[in-house]
């Protein structure tokens, strides 16, 4: 393993570490296991298998609610650590593991709801049809107590998130003095000129807008459950009551905004990981306070452009969306993309697992961003909105962006408090990593490219082979991963051990 070991100084941080490891090994697991849905799902459109359809959207249901949400724990765990470590931002230990347990019980939920109670709505939940299952081709059915249990999982994650979000605002601003000053608002609308002695670091800054936008989403969360719960409830009985338009615009700002923030947790991993492998200081600029400032805003928007299919959405709103996808894009390519690859650039980097996955986790960002663009746009969103070019966009930036950021600073972390050598077995795991990835993604994107719908269960012949041809990049990435599984789990009891050593060196 290259670079210096991980010591803890006191007991605090130490207990930090430890929930923070506990995020990230649940989250990791849970995404292995996810993936191996989503391999069975695919074998199925391959024509290879055939568990029916009922199963088949028990399991898209799963694997679409459950993947973003054991990526985003792990996220969720590693900034607290990157956040909190030092004296300056002031993270309880004890909140966390309350959020945890809130989150597992959620997650708990929604798990007994899709594979025991047959709730299979994929994670968008449109009305009506959580509350219809024979609408539903294929469908086995559900009672309305799984119907309950599902919302009441998804409601768990969400208010967890909430509760985490408010957490961090509120530590992140006192130790500041204020959001503003987290924010660095007088350096940013003085064009740099009023440098405040301390400025924030750009994790803190996104700390404070993943915040703002995680309550303003969670919230939004909220108000397109409540009345589904109504009509359950027989509370609501006039199907006129319930505006099912306004209701999917709340929950894509729900759920395309919580996955968006995922990954700008994600990359403030990045910018305090990937300097310690090129030797050079990722600097707080003012294009940098300027950029993450603008996501609060920004971050907001693209949701709508899930909702252009819809006629009664107002034009405004489809504006929103075209304008909001095309500008969230800048900050995330000026600042981090660019300036992560300005750090790598003639750095002499040394090439571990976590520097090869950001590496590769910036390119994915670029490759899906890419994808996610084109189909905002309006002209083209017509014609491939409900193809499978939408999950290739998302899993190009969430899977190999995200998803690859949160595992390198998880496995950084490992090593540096265990000592462990990593071997070129691992760095090739790293590599096969990427290569599956984006073998399997491409394929999403030839299918999208041809036409194939997305949310089928089964494929006509003349689509299958694009499926096919992506298992043997699914189970490259199940093989690269079961090797860095394999050593991340071989030595987290040593790390975990070595945090309760407050006064010694580690290694």
């Amino acid at each position: 393993m290259n670079g210096e070991n991980i010591i803890i100084t006191d007991a605090r941080t130490g207990r930090l570490y430890r929930v923070g490891l506990a995020y990230m090994i649940t989250g990791f697991l849970v995404f292995f296991l996810m993936g191996v849905l989503g391999f069975l799902m695919r074998a199925q459109q391959a024509g290879i298998i055939d568990f029916g359809a009922a199963l088949f959207y028990q399991i898209m249901t799963l694997h679409g609610t459950a993947m973003p949400t054991a990526v985003l724990l792990g996220a969720m765990g590693g900034f607290a650590i990157i956040l909190g470590k030092g004296d300056k931002v002031k993270i309880s230990v004890p909140f966390l593991w309350s959020i945890f347990i809130i989150y597992f019980l959620g997650a708990g939920f929604v798990i007994y709801a899709t594979l025991l109670g047959g709730f299979a709505t994929g994670w968008t939940v449109l009305h009506p049809l959580p509350l219809r299952p024979g609408a539903l081709p294929g469908s086995g059915g559900w009672s309305e107590i799984t119907t309950v249990v599902a919302f009441t999982g998804v409601a768990f994650v969400a208010v967890a998130f909430l509760l985490y979000c408010i957490h961090i605002m509120v530590a992140t601003a006192k130790a500041y003095g204020g959001i503003t000053k987290a924010l660095a608002w007088e350096y940013l609308f003085s064009f740099g000129k009023k440098k405040p002695q301390e400025l924030p670091r750009a994790i803190d800054i996104i700390a404070v807008v993943v915040a703002i936008d995680g309550i303003i989403t969670v919230l939004s969360g909220v108000f397109y459950l409540l009345p589904l719960y109504g009509i359950l409830g027989g509370v609501i009985t006039d199907p006129l009551d319930f505006n099912v338009v306004f209701a999917k615009n709340l929950l894509y700002i729900f759920g395309h905004t919580l996955v968006n923030l995922n990954i700008y947790l994600a990359a403030g991993l990045v910018y305090v990981t990937l300097p310690e492998y090129t030797g050079r200081p990722w600097k707080t600029s003012w294009p940098v306070v300027a950029a993450l400032n603008s996501v609060i805003i920004l971050v907001l928007m693209p949701a709508f452009h899930h909702v252009y299919q819809d006629f009664p959405q107002p034009l405004p709103l489809h504006i929103i969306g075209q304008i909001g996808s095309y500008g969230v894009a800048i900050p995330a390519l000026v600042v981090t993309i660019v300036g992560g690859l300005t750090l790598i650039y003639r750095s002499g980097m040394k090439w571990t697992v976590p520097s090869i996955l950001m590496a590769v986790g910036l390119w994915g960002w670029v490759f899906g961003g890419i994808g996610a663009v084109i189909d905002a746009t309006i002209g083209v969103n017509n014609v491939m909105h409900n193809t499978l070019w939408v999950p290739a966009h998302f899993h190009g930036y969430y899977l190999i962006g995200a998803t690859f950021f949160v595992w390198a600073y998880f496995y950084h972390v490992v090593a540096r408090l265990s000592g462990f050598e990593e071997t070129v077995a691992s760095k090739v795991a790293a590599i096969l990593f990427g290569l599956g990835a984006a073998g399997f993604d491409l394929m999403f994107f030839l299918s999208g490219a041809f036409s194939v719908p997305r949310r089928y269960a089964y494929h006509q012949p003349e689509w299958q082979i694009f499926a096919l041809v992506s298992l043997p990049f699914i189970i490259l990435i199940g093989l690269a991963v079961m090797w860095l599984g394999y050593e991340l789990l071989a030595n987290f009891k040593p790390s975990w051990d070595n945090t309760k050593a407050p006064t010694s060196a580690i290694g």
